[in-house]
């Protein structure tokens, strides 16, 4: 067989792939068409209301969805196993806070959410309103969108026999929740207000928020309390641990997450505080790691200045200092 045989033989081959590609592809867009023909016209607009309904009816759905996990985040570690253990869930063995609010989200409608949430004193008002606006939305959007379809055929929206129209009185009725009983203070709260100033290192630090929370919170407040076989830097009561870190090296956020690792189940309420001295430590990844765990993180920002063979960590200007992740 000849070079030209061969190459006529490719060519052929090419074509026949590329007809049938354009046949699939025609195949594919042409469904709806052919749905379209299937159908008389009143009927075909009948059919893109039902899935405009469809469509609207899924996006509320995810942000529901989205909503019920934002409320459940602010709930601690062991109120989530509580809430499974109450309504007779099987929750998932994990040490990871946004896996559990998940789980419960899909299983819990969002009254029981927000039932828990109150119990929890926990607000949940700012959330629901939130979604409730945008379902508001959705459903607006679904009526304009009906309207015009409508108006095609020239009929009024009024005059529709179908049940596609939405009551928003409801949205407007619905409470967003009782006031929210008022709760023990909270220590991220408190914690804005912590201006520490120059350091040492993490002991100068860890005293600095000693004085401070045992100025604010009293007796209740203790420092190097024991856990297990290790001690976590402050312990308000029973319910908050707090541990400090200089993040000058990788190492010490590594040590870091183990520690939380163990704390989350002796604590309520992890919060780890990390002093950020710029150095190139990706500490974006270990809050990240941190918070998967459940953990609240308050970064303080601070410049390391160096005298002689000692050192002083320059606190940021209160005003910019302290971001909670």
């Amino acid at each position: 067989m000849d070079i030209q045989t061969i190459l006529s033989i490719i060519v052929v081959i090419g074509v026949i792939l590329l007809f049938g590609l354009l046949q699939s592809g025609n195949e594919t867009s042409s469904s709806s068409q052919s749905k379209q023909r299937e159908l008389s016209k009143e009927d075909w607009i009948y059919y893109e209301i039902q899935q405009k309904q469809r469509e609207i009816e899924e996006a509320i759905v995810r942000e529901e969805h989205k909503t019920k996990v934002s409320i459940l985040m602010k709930l601690k570690m062991n109120h989530l196993k509580t809430i499974c253990a109450a309504e007779s869930l099987d929750c998932p063995r994990t040490r990871r806070k946004d896996e559990l609010a998940n789980y419960l989200a899909e299983r819990l409608d969002l009254d029981e959410v927000k039932n828990w949430a109150w119990r929890y004193k926990t607000a949940s008002k700012d959330e629901i309103k939130a979604f409730r606006e945008v379902e508001k939305a959705l459903w607006k959007e679904f009526e304009e969108f009906k309207a015009e379809k409508l108006k095609e055929l020239n009929i009024n929206v009024e005059d529709s026999e179908d049940d596609y129209s939405f009551d928003y009185g409801e949205l407007e009725e619905q409470s967003y929740g009782e006031d929210e009983v008022p709760g023990e203070p909270d220590i991220l709260d408190i914690l804005e207000d912590f201006h520490p100033e120059t350091v040492r290192d993490e002991e100068d630090l860890e005293k600095q928020l000693y004085q401070f929370l045992r100025a604010r919170l009293g007796s209740n407040v203790r420092r190097q309390y024991q856990v297990g076989d290790q001690k976590i830097d402050i312990a308000v009561g029973d319910s908050v641990g707090i541990e400090i870190k200089i993040a000058e090296n990788r190492s010490k956020l590594q040590r870091l997450v183990g520690q939380v690792l163990d704390y989350v189940e002796h604590f309520d309420e992890v919060i780890a505080v990390i002093l950020d001295v710029g150095a190139n430590v990706d500490i974006d990844n270990y809050i990240k790691k941190l918070r998967q765990l459940g953990t609240e993180v308050v970064v303080l920002e601070g410049n390391i200045k160096r005298k002689g063979r000692s050192r002083e960590i320059i606190i940021k200007d209160a005003r910019r200092k302290i971001i909670i992740r």
